[in-house]
């Protein structure tokens, strides 16, 4: 198996000198740049590094993991982390693969290499955790976007029109929407009309993917 390609980019020094002590001493590891020859080039194809040591204390590191992400560029970990799960988390959805705090080893620096190019992600469980939870919930709300203006309905209605899939009455929707049961029924039978169902039964059946919308009728139940 070809050893690991790894590329360093710091501006300090003593800490470049370090990671390139470490990562020299693995034969599981050949480093192919460092400092401004760290910084990978879709151009420059044959001096791709497989992975990249980012110091998380330079500017523009997180930008940089950003670009390097959308060129297909190396996985990046960062380095000499801060002990901050926000910052960390949003390291992690710039495009990062891995996060080493200050605290970190050189075993730890090691086995993050070797996790983060296998195509896992080095970093605290429960940071790992909320950014796959804010990720999902992103990927919710961009499904609901799509799906409310396809269903031609206002974001009101689309609301009302999932709890009320779930089998709410009138009355539970008024109660968990601060609303007056007459609003509610007023958006019911502007969802009715808009997707053309005849009661709750079809409005369920829809939200489920049971049956599609019809074309608009003029009348409705509620």
């Amino acid at each position: 198996m070809p050893p690991v390609r790894v590329a360093i980019l710091s501006d300090d020094r003593l800490l470049c000198d370090g990671l390139l002590r470490i990562v020299g001493g693995e034969s599981a590891f050949t480093v192919v740049g460092h400092g401004e020859e760290a910084v990978w080039r879709p151009s420059l194809q044959s001096a791709r590094p497989d992975v990249l040591l980012l110091d998380s204390r330079m500017e523009g590191a997180l930008d940089l993991c950003a670009v390097l992400k959308r060129d297909g560029g190396p996985a990046v970990i960062f380095v000499g982390a801060r002990d901050d799960d926000e910052w960390a988390r949003g390291v992690l959805e710039a495009g990062a693969r891995g996060i080493l705090p200050k605290s970190a080893r050189a075993g730890d620096l090691v086995k993050a290499i070797r996790v983060v190019h296998e195509g896992q992600i080095w970093a605290r469980r429960h940071v790992i955790a909320a950014c796959m939870e804010s990720m999902a919930a992103t990927s919710a709300a961009s499904r609901d976007d799509e799906i409310i203006v396809e269903l031609n309905l206002s974001r009101r209605e689309w609301e009302i029109f999932r709890k009320a899939a779930t089998g709410l009455s009138n009355k539970e929707l008024a109660a968990r929407l601060a609303i007056s049961q007459a609003t509610v029924k007023a958006h019911l039978t502007r969802i009715f009309q808009k997707l053309g169902l005849r009661g709750r039964a079809e409005l369920a059946a829809m939200y489920h993917g049971i049956v599609a919308p019809r074309a608009r009728t003029s009348t409705s139940k509620s």
